[in-house]
């Protein structure tokens, strides 16, 4: 069936324009919800993407993502199944990350904000949403929130979006892109090593007092003598990589939703000057679910499995098969989503997909979702904010957001 390839072939490119990607995901959802294609399988109803990606012992991860973290930022448990050493790293690097940081985040976030947008103010209401504003606010997370400052931000960012885009975004294992994330990680390695070496010192002498992600793995490396140094480096690899891009990418294209849509845009807006912080979380998930940063979760059979069993589409998905959880289809699903082609701000927002489901949901989920929000409320609060010049234009490097040109007013 061609068109059934080249609706794979639009997934698999990932530059195709979202309206694309739903377009070919309705189809699919009308047609062939799960479509068996010699050794990829599409998954694009609501309920069976759900259901492979908590299905952790029939789908899972390491034939997709672990090869690419040993070569880059090392093993990470994002990358495991459900094993003892899964549970161990997973354990230790969530002890270091508290649920009661977030009034600390909040204020890391509203600082870095607040410092961008008044030297946006100062160039009269110019803002590159990228690269002025989305990428360097969750850099300054990885900084002072992780304790991963980097030599500097340049080398940061180049660094975390070659690797992020090797690991995540790669499905056809492009070698350019392959190269450049073994290049960004064979110097990453030695700067995290030099890192953790030079923190330990610090804290051996009572020095180092900054209860951040690195020196909270090192204080329980300190009481517990059998997390070595390399677990230590490859937490940390694993946790920054996944900090800066996604929520760059996340931030970027759902206010360009917004932005194509007065009325949502309006509405957020005041929110924004209500301070409903809730309602503002509301209007960011509901944009991104038309252009969600990550479109689809890959995952491998690890067993001949019945999906969908005892319904109509009831399919039997060969071991060694690649399944592909079409999440974006997933959103807009009818069945799972009322009204789904509608903006509707009142969604619950445990249905969306935006940082996937299960056991293997994004590590950072629950920090974005606090991040995302208080990003979006300052640039909500500008007046007669749009894309500068005559049309919209977020611009791309591959599957990343890279140029937003906004304006805004300056009170004179």
């Amino acid at each position: 069936m061609k068109w059934i390839t080249d609706i794979e072939n639009e997934i698999a490119g990932w530059l195709g324009s979202p309206e694309a990607l739903r377009t070919a995901s309705a189809a699919l959802r009308s047609a062939m919800p799960i479509a068996a294609l010699d050794q990829r399988v599409l998954v694009s109803r609501y309920d069976d993407v759900v259901a492979v990606l908590a299905d952790d012992a029939h789908f899972g991860v390491t034939e997709t993502y672990a090869h690419k973290m040993d070569r880059t930022t090392g093993a990470f448990f994002l990358g495991m199944e459900n094993t003892a050493q899964y549970q161990r790293e997973a354990g230790i690097a969530r002890r270091a990350v508290r649920n009661d940081d977030g009034a600390r985040i909040l204020s890391l976030v509203e600082s870095e904000t607040r410092e961008l947008l008044r030297a946006a103010h100062a160039r009269g209401g110019k803002l590159d949403g990228v690269a002025e504003y989305s990428h360097l606010v969750p850099l300054g997370l990885v900084a002072r929130y992780l304790g991963v400052p980097g030599p500097d931000p340049d080398t940061m960012k180049q660094w975390m979006r070659s690797i992020f885009w090797d690991i995540f975004l790669n499905p056809t294992d492009d070698a350019a892109v392959s190269q450049r994330a073994e290049a960004a990680s064979a110097a990453l390695r030695p700067y995290l090593t030099s890192l953790v070496q030079e923190r330990k010192r610090a804290l051996a002498k009572g020095e180092d007092a900054a209860d951040d992600f690195v020196g909270r793995l090192l204080r329980e490396q300190a009481a517990d003598a059998t997390i070595d140094d390399d677990l230590v480096v490859r937490n940390i690899g694993g946790v920054i990589v996944g900090a800066v891009d996604t929520q760059s990418k996340a931030f970027a294209q759902a206010l360009d939703q917004l932005l194509r849509r007065p009325a949502a845009l309006a509405e957020a807006q005041r929110a924004a000057r209500m301070g409903d912080d809730a309602r503002i979380r509301a209007h960011v998930w509901e944009a991104l679910r038309f252009n969600p940063h990550n479109p689809a979760l890959f995952r491998t059979c690890h067993e001949d499995t019945v999906l969908a069993a005892g319904t109509p589409r009831a399919t039997r998905i060969a071991k060694g098969a690649q399944v592909v959880a079409l999440t974006i289809s997933a959103m807009f699903d009818g069945e799972a989503f009322e009204r789904p082609d509608e903006f509707l701000a009142d969604r619950p927002l445990d249905r969306y997909l935006h940082f996937g489901h299960g056991m293997h949901t994004c590590f950072g989920a629950h920090i974005n979702a606090l991040v995302l929000p208080a990003m979006m409320k300052p640039i909500l609060l500008l007046e007669n904010l749009g894309y500068a010049g005559d049309r919209p234009s977020l611009d791309y490097e591959g599957p990343f957001p890279n140029r937003m040109p906004l304006a805004f007013d300056v009170a004179v």
